[in-house]
């Protein structure tokens, strides 16, 4: 079968660090080795969901190329 269509492996991942009391910091990932800083966060819940938003948002734009930036409300 020549049906298969090769495309881009998506390898898509945040990480949370802690920075200082209840501040945690997030990067994402599509590669697997190049990473965006998406923010700073005042708790664990908000960062991980931070990073799957994130995430998600980055998938849908490797299905639909454009320019657009992702908008996140940071809190420092």
């Amino acid at each position: 079968m020549n049906a298969l269509i090769q495309a881009p492996a998506c390898h898509l991942r945040w990480t949370v660090t802690r920075v200082a009391a209840h501040l945690y910091a997030v990067a994402a990932t599509k590669n697997g080795a190049d990473y965006d800083f998406v923010g700073n966060f005042k708790s664990l819940t908000d960062a991980h969901r931070a990073g799957r938003r994130y995430a998600e948002h980055m998938a849908h734009q490797s299905r639909q190329p454009s320019d657009s930036r992702v908008l996140m409300r940071q809190v420092a």
